[in-house]
């Protein structure tokens, strides 16, 4: 349509009057190897009552046009057109170019030479045809993998995006968008759904709260206060505070041991431990805050290696390690004139330091 546009505003110019004028015009000025292109062919010619520029076009049609060394795919010949004096005519042709010794260069659409005569009214019925003439539209060279040919005069557009196209592609940006918005909003009701049974859990202090730690956090817990009892002690010596630390942590050994059950309450408010429970957090993101403590004793174990036989032969022995260090330890807190030698306390500490570690 541009070269049909250019083509009436040069026919309507006041210039000499010419019989025929052709343009080529390619929608791409470079073309990879194998792609298609398109190539139009316009031609204004001559037509009056009395004059009448006659073209041949048998030569022009998609079956009867060589353009070596492009391959010809296919085309169309839309409708003329005529405007004043002028009558246009246009060819369309779908090329391509295979060929590797192409790559890097300027390849000519051959030129196209154009047969025509001009016919004369003389008289009322005579017409005359005059002799053969020729016009020749130069070569039209594309460039084969770069932007433009070497000899381009200007930047040629490969292809324009139509008023349909735009259209279509706004449609379905408003269609993205609308999917986004859409998930975003259900990925927020998804947040809020997670958040709100933690909105609903009793807060942290609630006597109904039942604070779930596993064992093993219990058990990291309670060596690493045997160890700091044990570096207490060496210090301040075996008192009656850190003889009850060492007891409650080895009782919560033994327990977890011999899968004896364990209380778990919530930590207070005021983040003070109750005299005789241990303090362990566990979780993340939220954090669960709670006091731990056993009541098993030296007896529990013995009942439960006399009343069991799934415990292996290493475990047996652990057990009874554990029973011999909360007797040591029942007996330093518990009895009216106490035992409380360095040497045996540290050393029953130690054991189970010992098997908690080798668990």
């Amino acid at each position: 349509m541009t070269a049909i546009i250019l083509a009436l505003l040069l026919a309507q110019a006041p210039t000499a009057v010419e019989p025929i004028r052709c343009w080529r015009q390619s929608n791409a000025g470079a073309v990879t190897i194998g792609e298609t292109f398109t190539v139009t062919l316009t031609c204004a010619v001559f037509e009056t009552q009395d004059t009448q520029v006659v073209p041949d076009e048998s030569r022009l049609h998609v079956a009867s046009i060589q353009m070596a060394p492009f391959e010809i795919l296919g085309g169309s010949h839309p409708p003329d057109v005529r405007r004043g004096v002028r009558r246009f005519f246009q060819y369309d042709y779908q090329l391509r170019i295979i060929g590797r010794d192409a790559i890097g260069q300027d390849v000519n659409v051959p030129a196209v030479t154009i047969s025509y005569r001009v016919h004369s009214r003389v008289g009322a019925a005579a017409k005359l045809e005059g002799r053969d003439l020729s016009y020749v539209l130069p070569a039209l060279p594309i460039r084969v993998l770069s932007l433009v040919p070497a000899d381009a005069s200007d930047i040629r557009d490969s292809a324009e995006a139509s008023l349909a196209t735009v259209q279509t592609w706004r449609t379905r940006s408003r269609t993205f968008r609308a999917a986004a918005y859409a998930l975003g909003a259900l990925a927020a009701v998804m947040v809020i759904l997670a958040l709100v049974p933690l909105a609903r859990r009793t807060r942290p202090g609630s006597d109904r709260e039942t604070a779930m730690v596993p064992d093993r956090v219990i058990l990291e817990r309670a060596a690493a206060s045997l160890e700091e009892t044990q570096t207490r002690a060496a210090r301040d010596g075996w008192n009656d505070d850190t003889i009850a630390s060492a007891l409650s942590a080895a009782r919560l050994i033994t327990a977890a041991s011999i899968d004896h059950s364990v209380s778990q309450k919530p930590l207070p408010v005021n983040g003070a431990s109750p005299e005789g429970r241990l303090p362990v957090e566990y979780g993340f993101p939220r954090r669960i805050k709670a006091t731990v403590s056993s009541a098993v004793t030296a007896n529990d174990v013995v009942r439960a290696l006399s009343t069991s036989n799934r415990f292996s032969t290493t475990r047996a022995q652990q057990l009874e390690t554990l029973r011999g260090a909360l007797s040591v330890l029942t007996a330093a807190m518990y009895q009216k004139s106490p035992n409380r030698d360095p040497a045996i306390l540290d050393e029953s500490v130690r054991q189970v330091i010992a098997v908690v570690r080798a668990r």
